[in-house]
Order: C-alpha cells, then structure tokens, then sequence
C-alpha cells in the first residue's frame, strides 16, 4: 500500500512539475503569439516584464509602420513610454484563430503616446500643441449571455482634455452584431476639459467666418430651443448642459453625461428624443457639472 502511495504521489508531483516548466507568463505569450503578428518594419521596447499569466509591461516601445497610403507614402514611427496590459485574451489574438472573433476580454493601458504621423499634428493647426496622449481600455465580452461591459475607454491629451466612456450593451455575442442588434442598458460619458475647447471652438468659428461667442451662441440658441418644451429632469440635465458649453473659455470642471433607459435602447429608439422629457423619461438621461446654473438652458431662446 506504501508503494501504491509513493508512486501515485510521484506522478502527481511529476506532473506539477511538467505543467509548471511548460506553462508561459503574459510576456512570453506576447513574444511568441502575438508580436510575430505585427505587419511592422520594427517593434522594440527597452524593458519589459510578465504580468501573471495573461498581462506584461512594455517600456519605452517604438514601432514603425511602413510606408503606406494612409501614412502618406512614408514611414511613421509611433512611441509609447509604457504599455500597461493587466488582461488579454491570448487564445482569440492567435494567428490560427477565427478572423470574426475579437478578444473576449483586455483590460490595458498606453501612457505617452507620441508619433510623427499626421495625426498626431492634426490639432495643431488650430492652435493645440502636439502633446503626448494616453489610452486606457477594459472590457468583457460573454457571448454566452451577450453582453459587452466596457468599464473604461479613456483618451487623455496631456493638459488639454481628457474623455471616459463606460457603458453595458445588452444583445451583443459578437461584435459583428454589435450595430443591428445591440441595446443599450447603461452608459457613462465624463468629459473633462483643460484647454482643448478654448483653442478648437475659435478655430471652427474663424473657418466659418464668424467670432468664438457667436458659434457658442448660435449652440446655445439651438439648445434653448430644445428646452422650451422640456422640464423636470430633464431640463436639470439641459441645464448642466447648457451652462458647460457657456463656460467653454475656462470649465469650473468636468461634466458627465449618463445614460439608463427604463428599458434597454437601440438605434430604432433615438426618435424618442424629441418627445417632450424622452431624455429622462426613456432614455434616463443625466448630467452634471460643478458650474451648473438653473435656467441656463432655456435662457439661450429667451435672448
């Protein structure tokens, strides 16, 4: 009976050991199954380091993409000081995996973005300087229950604005189906801005020929308008509204925009907005801003 024990308990010990040796980090995953993947002339970064079995850090990443059409026929080198991934689903980014079939689930972070691309000085004609930007991204995907929870994407321009989305779609197995057949059951929009509105809505207003005050009237105007047949909630939340786009030169903070429909929406339901109080009422539509001031919505008509 000993014997029977010992050798049992030597397979097994055997067999730990054979998984654990077999077994592959985040970092090492990436390296073998992912970064042979990328259609790049060069991938490097200075240092990295495994994060459990599904995450790694990059630091101080540089990659060039080839001359292309959409780069304009040349190379363009992008570099990111740290790339942060917590989560990935590995077995979905696969080469020999299904073309339709998007990761189930990441949860990563890019922190200073930089690039020589046209994108990255897209802004700067209207006066934005060419800043570093960050990237955070966390969702889940069950197809079995069909339901996508995307508890963060945020795009942060260092010193000038920074945008968090977070929402629950209730219908999604794919994202293939994501557009027809996906209803909404919650979202969150927080817009925090620096300086970027105080540079880009002079801009706009100057190439349709008229002054900053005048766009941001002819906005508030609209919105006011909007208001006249709404109240209770809904006009609270105009208000917010209302007041954000007003202090557009020096923001007293961010202003978060909610959804939370009485019942889950889709696309075929955006008619409803323009039901008297359909923002609350249906779609549960909410906002607020430290600077809001009651009746800044409907002031914009009564001018």
């Amino acid at each position: 009976m000993r014997i029977v024990f010992a050798a049992l308990l030597s397979a097994l010990l055997w067999i730990g050991l054979a998984a654990g040796a077999s077994a592959q980090n985040g970092l090492e995953r990436f390296e073998k199954d992912i970064k042979p993947q990328f259609e790049l002339k060069k991938f490097s970064y200075g240092s990295a380091q495994p994060v459990g079995a599904a995450g790694f850090v990059l630091n101080d990443v540089v990659a060039v993409v080839p001359a292309n059409a959409a780069t304009g026929d040349k190379e363009s080198t992008v570099r990111i000081d740290k790339v942060t991934v917590e989560a990935l689903d590995f077995d979905r980014l696969k080469k020999d995996a299904k073309d339709d079939l998007v990761p189930r689930f990441a949860k990563l972070r890019m922190e200073g973005i930089t690039g020589d691309d046209e994108l990255f000085s897209a802004l700067e004609p209207y006066g934005v300087p060419r800043v570093p930007f960050d990237v955070a991204l966390d969702y889940r995907l069950d197809p079995d229950t069909k339901v996508l929870t995307l508890d963060m994407l945020e795009v942060a321009l260092r010193g000038q604005a920074r945008l968090a989305l977070s929402m629950v779609l209730d219908g999604v197995s794919d994202m293939a189906n994501a557009k027809d057949d996906a209803r909404l059951r919650s979202a969150s929009l927080t817009i925090d801005d620096k300086e970027l509105f105080a540079k880009l809505i002079p801009a706009a207003a100057q190439e349709e020929g008229i002054t900053a005050e005048e766009l941001v009237t002819t906005a508030l105007d609209a919105l006011g308008g909007f208001a006249q047949v709404q109240s209770g909630e809904t006009l609270k939340a105009l208000d917010a509204v209302a007041s954000f786009v007003a202090d557009w030169k020096a923001p007293k903070g961010p202003i978060v925009l909610g959804l939370k429909p009485a019942k889950t929406a889709g696309l075929d339901d955006l008619d409803k907005i323009m039901m008297p109080n359909g923002l609350s009422t249906f779609f549960g539509f909410t906002a607020t801003y430290p600077g809001t001031k009651p009746g800044a919505a409907q002031a914009g008509a009564r001018k």
